[in-house]
């Protein structure tokens, strides 16, 4: 490069940074500032879990998935969805494949009876499975869906394998009707995460 090229070069840049540096002579108003919020955003809990990459909020979530979706299969109401979930949280708290209370060995489907079927105790199948079988027993109940908890129990109590309260609740004074009861806003929010409102 030939010295006056580079004298003419470096003119050029030191009045291009003298033009964009001086700018204009107003004053600039400060942008508004906004305060930040102290307060944070409600966080929404699942009724499955607070972590939706855990093993059994997975399995929860599959299993209430199952149920509802047999439940609709079958030509059944969001009323007895939602009691088809009660009574498997109430029972199991969605989960098949578990012990029966001692002195049986073996083990419960999803609504705590003795698991007989020739699949996978925990897989969605053996939950679709036991939930045609509750919708079987619901045929034959004349209880208004509307009270999950009274509906729910009652179609336990209608299979011919024998509900046996003391068999499934016998501790600390539990009965099917208050484990029920506890059951119901579970499964009424899970409905509704799942499904929506009814």
């Amino acid at each position: 490069m030939k010295p006056k090229n580079l004298v003419v070069a470096l003119i050029t840049a030191a009045l291009a940074v003298g033009v964009v540096s001086c700018g204009s002579d107003e004053p600039t108003t400060p942008a508004p500032t906004v305060a930040p919020s102290t307060t944070a955003a409600p966080a929404i809990v699942s009724v499955f879990g607070e972590d939706n990459t855990d093993i059994l909020f997975k399995l929860h979530q599959r299993n209430a998935v199952a149920i509802i979706e047999t439940v609709e299969e079958r030509g059944g109401t969001p009323e007895q969805a939602v009691a088809a979930l009660l009574a498997g949280q109430a029972e199991t708290g969605w989960r098949s494949g578990l012990s029966l209370p001692a002195p049986a060995t073996a083990i419960a489907d999803i609504y705590g009876w003795r698991f007989a079927y020739n699949i996978g105790a925990d897989s969605a199948d053996a939950v679709r499975v036991a939930t045609y079988k509750f919708m079987d027993n619901a045929a034959g109940v004349d209880v208004d869906p509307g009270n999950p908890v009274a509906y729910a129990l009652a179609v336990q109590r209608a299979d011919t394998r024998e509900y046996v309260e003391d068999k499934r609740f016998y501790t600390n004074g539990e009965t099917a009707t208050s484990e029920y009861a506890k059951a119901q806003p579970i499964a009424e929010a899970a409905y509704t995460e799942l499904r929506g409102k009814r």
